[in-house]
């Protein structure tokens, strides 16, 4: 007996990435930071290989953001560029990953 595996088709994996087609959320949502732990803002998507300088800011847990672009795909996870009132007041732009590798969810409502 033959059980078949599922296969993902290449050609629909990311083919709505930055169209608002992948991911939890859409391009003007408020989301906010749903863990306990401060999260990286990076001037690109990802995280693999980059220098602690790609880090724009943190986002305190429980901080609000408001999704300007996304989503899109980098090293795995998919990433929104949010807006951020940093809490020293200063108006920060910059990526986030939706969830960890692991499937922790970072962005919620």
């Amino acid at each position: 007996v033959v059980t078949p595996t599922a296969t993902p088709d290449p050609a629909i994996i990311g083919a709505n990435v930055g169209s608002g087609g992948v991911g939890a959320f859409a391009v003007g949502q408020q989301v906010r930071n749903i863990t306990n732990s401060r999260v990286n803002i990076r001037q690109t998507p990802g995280h693999l290989g980059k220098s602690a300088q790609d880090i724009v800011a943190q986002m305190q847990p429980g901080d609000m953001a408001t999704l300007i672009d996304g989503p899109t795909s980098a090293d795995n996870l998919v990433w929104w560029l949010i807006q951020y009132t940093a809490s020293d007041g200063r108006a920060v732009e910059g990526w986030t990953a939706e969830a960890t590798g692991s499937g922790v969810q970072i962005l919620g409502q």
